[in-house]
């Protein structure tokens, strides 16, 4: 949207009353011409021809009808000649006093009707001067429409002040991502509103035009503004431009890993310190064979626990480098899920749960990797068991769905809050990680599980309440898609 876009255009300054004084001075020349050559001829007339004018009185009767007829043609000569020396020009004016408004006159309907040669080249060059101004517009505002809508349609916002700090230009990313909506706006209050202290006139005349970067949060978006003056030709400073970009999604991801990197060299130092203690303590000597063989259980869960967490952490790499070897077939959903159920039953037995497996008649076939898919539910089974309290009830469910089949897994556990729902995904995050520590947990296997179920085209959706239980979905193709 361009609030001063009048200042694009080509501007032509044309001066009617100077025109106007042009044209009637040659008027009042050439009429006058004409009569002073009427008297000349007349005066000669009588000298020379005494037959037809009396020459003794000059200023006779019949001399003076004489003279009076001669004056009425030269008047209308005059007039008739003036007007066709005139009207090229009255042509000239009326384009140009369209030029001057912003239009062009129709080049195909200006035709030269004049019998002087001189006019016909000025025509012909009054033709190509217009033919020039047309191209040179049309050129202008082709130019100035794919600006507007390459601006128009970026994904980065854009501002353009001027040096009065009003806003000469302002696109829609602009508006969206700073929260702006009124053209009223200006360079001080926006910067006040974003809480920047930034200095108009210093940007305005940095050296080797440099610009200024800045960071700031404008809601939940994380925006970096770059200040910077654009110029005329002749390196005039016109102005600033702000550029606007989201950078929300990389800041995420920098916290993520900065995230990452903290948890698993927490994951890591903690068996690590473990270890190290009792195996000190064990090295030191006066110990028990009892104490002996207590803390080198807990030295070998504490390796055990390391190496799951470095297992687990080489599968995500694997996955995330699209180094995994997915061998798709078509599998017997029920058949696997049986299975399943058989690895994770005395699991079951132990907290005194009960396993249901509920399949309808028409369960479809699968077409997906055989041993991911045996992991993702027996991951997810895993932490159905562990966070449902004992004589707890666990259901599977499949079927067909919209040309798919869906596997549901049900339990009656402790839940999930819905603030955490959204993040569950996440590596390293836990609901409450020192119970999910006390039970051997990484933190990873909701995260495999969602890549696992990616890489076979899969669908998850989780759905819990904090107390009453959670339900978690997966959907996958029948068919190779």
């Amino acid at each position: 949207m361009y609030k001063q876009k009048e200042e694009w255009d080509i501007t032509f300054h044309y001066n009617t009353e100077s025109e106007k004084k042009m044209k009637v001075s040659m008027k009042k020349i050439i009429r006058a011409m004409s009569i002073i050559m009427v008297v000349i001829v007349y005066i000669t007339t009588i000298i020379l021809s005494g037959s037809v004018i009396n020459t003794d009185n000059i200023f006779s009767l019949n001399n003076l009808i004489v003279l009076v007829v001669f004056l009425l043609i030269a008047y209308i000569s005059s007039v008739i000649i003036s007007n066709k020396i005139v009207f090229p020009l009255r042509k000239i004016e009326k384009g140009m006093k369209m030029v001057s408004e912003g239009k062009l006159p129709d080049i195909s309907r200006i035709k030269d009707t004049n019998d002087f040669p001189e006019y016909h080249e000025l025509m012909e060059d009054y033709i190509a001067m217009l033919k020039v101004i047309k191209k040179n517009t049309f050129d202008l505002n082709s130019q100035q429409s794919k600006t507007e809508i390459i601006l128009e349609h970026m994904a980065d916002g854009v501002m353009a002040f001027s040096t009065t700090k009003e806003i000469v230009h302002m696109n829609k990313a602009a508006m969206r991502m700073l929260n702006i909506t009124s053209e009223d706006e200006t360079f001080d209050t926006i910067c006040e509103k974003l809480k920047l202290n930034i200095d108009f006139s210093k940007i305005m005349y940095l050296p080797n035009y440099q610009s200024v970067e800045v960071k700031t949060q404008v809601g939940e978006l994380a925006l970096s503004i770059v200040f910077a003056p654009f110029f005329s030709d002749e390196l005039n400073p016109m102005g600033i431009i702000m550029i606007v970009r989201n950078i929300t999604d990389s800041v995420k991801t920098d916290n993520v890993r900065k995230e990452f990197v903290a948890n698993v060299s927490h994951e890591l130092k903690t068996p690590l310190t473990s270890i190290r203690g009792y195996s000190e303590t064990i090295m030191n000597g006066d110990l028990t064979y009892q104490e002996i063989i207590k803390f080198s259980k807990v030295i070998n869960q504490e390796a055990n626990r390391m190496s799951r967490l470095v297992s687990d952490l080489l599968q995500l790499s694997k996955m995330d480098y699209n180094r995994v070897n997915w061998n798709k077939a078509t599998l017997n959903t029920v058949d696997i899920l049986k299975k399943v159920c058989e690895k994770v039953r005395f699991e079951c037995e132990e907290k005194k749960h009960k396993l249901e497996l509920i399949c309808a008649e028409n369960t479809p076939t699968l077409y997906a990797d055989r041993d991911s898919i045996e992991q993702i539910v027996i991951n997810i089974l895993t932490n159905s068991i562990k966070y449902t309290p004992e004589g707890g009830l666990i259901r599977i469910y499949a079927g067909p769905i919209n040309n798919r089949v869906y596997i549901k897994v049900i339990d009656n556990g402790i839940g999930i809050p819905q603030k955490d729902l959204a993040r569950i995904f996440e590596r390293f995050y836990r609901v409450d990680k020192a119970r999910s520590r006390k039970m051997g947990g990484t933190g990873l296997g909701l995260s495999i599980v969602k890549e696992m179920v990616d890489g076979n085209n899969g669908t998850i959706n989780i759905d819990s309440k904090l107390n009453e239980g959670t339900e978690v979905t997966l959907t996958f193709p029948t068919t190779k898609e």
